[in-house]
């Protein structure tokens, strides 16, 4: 699944192009957008007492985005930890396919009432990431 993001003009820096710390954000969307399809959407990842938080992101920007193009970002699970869960993100640029940002991002998951870790879900590892690698 890919999530597409028209660049606004709010999203630009002074050089016209995309400020690096928006990438964040539709790195963030992505995700939202990612486990919503997969059946945790809302609050708590939909009723299962977890949620989840950003702990790492790592970027490496490739080419620029401009004012009015689109953006598709994918996520794919690279391996699950105990707590943890490490994603491949990639943002590339619709109309030619360039990757403009790729890299990583780790996501610790949190009982949902006292925000300190917990087990990665049966249910998260069975809907996400099937066939990555488990510790």
């Amino acid at each position: 699944m890919a999530t597409t993001q028209k660049i606004r003009y709010s999203d630009c820096d002074p050089q016209g192009i995309v400020f690096n710390g928006n990438y964040a954000r539709y790195w963030d969307d992505a995700l939202t957008d990612w486990v919503e399809e997969a059946g945790f959407g809302g609050e708590a990842l939909g009723g299962i007492g977890t949620d989840v938080v950003t702990a790492r992101l790592e970027m490496d920007f490739k080419e620029p985005a401009r004012l009015g193009e689109t953006l598709e970002t994918t996520i794919e699970v690279e391996r699950f930890g105990n707590t943890s869960m490490t994603t491949r993100i990639e943002t590339r640029r619709s109309s030619d396919g360039a990757t403009v940002v790729s890299g990583k991002a780790i996501y610790v998951f949190v009982h949902a009432d006292s925000f300190r870790p917990s087990p990665v879900p049966e249910e998260i590892r069975d809907a996400l990431g099937p066939a990555v690698d488990r510790d």
